[in-house]
């Protein structure tokens, strides 16, 4: 700690000094510009004697001259090795390991979250006899977590999703439900080296307790139909293995989706067996970084049923367009183009350096791609739009959002979508429309103001809905 110190007091007196090679002298040299009674002369003359400076060829030092970049360097390095560099790169190194230390909790589990309290109006400017609603709702998301040793930790969250807006009756009992099954979730992960078997990668393993994801299922005021759907995405109860085998990743796992019915006996009703490869390509035609990601789900009934069930098939593509685009592309493969999907996205980050993020994309779900015997566990299986609404069987969807930021605590946020039916017309049962727009306000470094409004439109019963909502964000 001595030679850090010396070394920061040493830097500061002298930054103006020159680098220049040249050993340790025991007899320094005199500047022509430095005279001895110099209120700096002292600290000059230390450089000169310990080699790290010996100045200009004209015999100044020239102290009221700035100093670039590689100046420094050439100082900093010159002065490190005359005091030692390699001890003091090991006390430096120690210095953080302690810091480090301090900042991790001792002996308790690290606790952050989120608390969003949202005020919202329905049914503002409707002229179809559609009842005017206010609303103020909340949810409390809390993360703790703790390290077990090396890698093994434990995670429990709390997530109380629409709880605080109402009872809308889809809960396990009627009322609040289960606490501990609906807004408890649990996660334990652990790294295994199995090196012994042949295994150069570790395994790292991932034990998950939690309901599956959990829709707002229904709307009792009757002025808030387009949050019918919203999904809170909650982990469902398995284990899954991730590791690195040949160049790619692979991961396979298993999930009891019993959660998802409600079935409270906890027998295993639905079985989810699940397997990825990943692979990324350094180049790939014209694409650098070309990842390729196949899927493949197996769902039953029971534990393992060979009669009763489920076989899908994934392909994704992603694919760097630049450093600041990506574009990504989603097959769902089945026996015919009825049990099949597809879907691709478009991401831009900035492209113009206006502090503009962009996002497009588009899916195409087969009438018959969502099983009908497994759809209340598989209801998510194609994916989300915009507003965390689950894409159904037979419908053509369009979306985009859009974030453009005015400084850098506000933001302008738009994002919409539109659902077709299979014959990419906007009628039928199933068409719909939804558009938003917002700002989202950084009042301190952990709170966040937000307003928005928006529009809905039902095809099938012709009614057009609105809602304004505001709202604070806390994050602790």
């Amino acid at each position: 700690m001595k030679k850090i110190t010396l070394l920061l007091l040493t830097f500061c007196l002298a930054w103006p000094a020159l680098a220049q090679s040249g050993e340790a002298t025991a007899v320094p040299l005199r500047l022509k510009d430095v005279p001895d009674d110099h209120w700096a002369a002292s600290a000059v003359y230390d450089l000169v004697r310990l080699g790290v400076t010996k100045g200009y060829p004209d015999g100044t030092f020239r102290g009221n001259k700035p100093i670039n970049r590689f100046e420094t360097a050439i100082f900093l390095s010159k002065l490190a090795k005359s005091l030692g560099g390699e001890d003091i790169k090991g006390e430096i190194k120690a210095l953080r390991d302690q810091i480090a230390d301090l900042k991790k909790p001792q002996g308790e589990m690290a606790v952050a979250g989120t608390y969003q309290g949202d005020w919202k109006m329905g049914n503002i400017l409707s002229s179809a006899g559609a009842p005017r609603t206010g609303l103020a709702d909340y949810r409390l998301v809390v993360k703790t977590a703790k390290e077990l040793g090396e890698g093994a930790d434990l995670k429990i969250n709390l997530d109380t999703m629409d709880y605080g807006y109402y009872d809308d009756g889809s809960a396990a009992i009627p009322g609040r439900g289960l606490l501990a099954s609906e807004l408890f979730d649990i996660e334990s992960n652990l790294k295994l080296d199995l090196s012994d078997w042949n295994l150069k990668a570790p395994v790292h393993l991932k034990l998950t307790y939690g309901p599956g994801p959990k829709q707002h299922a229904f709307d009792p005021t009757g002025a808030f139909s387009s949050e019918v759907g919203v999904t809170y995405l909650r982990p469902d109860t398995g284990i899954e293995a991730r590791t690195k085998l040949f160049g790619a990743e692979v991961t396979t796992g298993y999930y009891s989706l019993q959660n998802r019915t409600l079935d409270l006996s906890g027998r295993i009703n639905t079985s989810w067996l699940t397997g990825a490869i990943s692979y990324k390509f350094d180049r790939f035609l014209l694409v650098r970084d070309f990842k390729v990601d196949l899927t493949g789900d197996y769902v039953s009934r029971g534990l393992l049923s060979t009669s009763d069930r489920s076989i899908k098939a994934k392909i994704d593509l992603l694919a760097p367009l630049g450093e600041k685009a990506q574009a990504q592309t989603t097959v769902g493969l089945g026996k015919s183009s009825s049990q099949m999907m597809v879907a691709g996205s478009v991401s831009l980050n900035d492209p113009w350096e206006t502090g503009t993020v962009m996002m497009v994309r588009a899916a195409k779900v087969g009438s018959a791609y969502i099983d009908g015997r497994f759809a209340g566990e598989q209801f998510d299986l194609a994916g989300y739009d915009n507003f965390d609404r689950p894409l159904e069987n037979g419908t053509v969807n369009f979306g985009g959002q859009l974030v453009q930021s005015v400084s850098d605590k506000v933001k302008l946020i738009g994002k919409g979508d539109v659902r077709l039916n299979g014959d990419f017309k906007y009628e039928g049962s199933r068409a719909r429309a939804t558009g938003q727009g917002g700002i989202s306000y950084n009042l301190a470094p952990n709170v966040n103001f937000d307003a928005a409004y928006r529009v809905y439109q039902d095809k099938l019963s012709g009614d057009t809905s609105d809602l304004a909502a505001v709202g604070l964000l806390y994050r602790f």
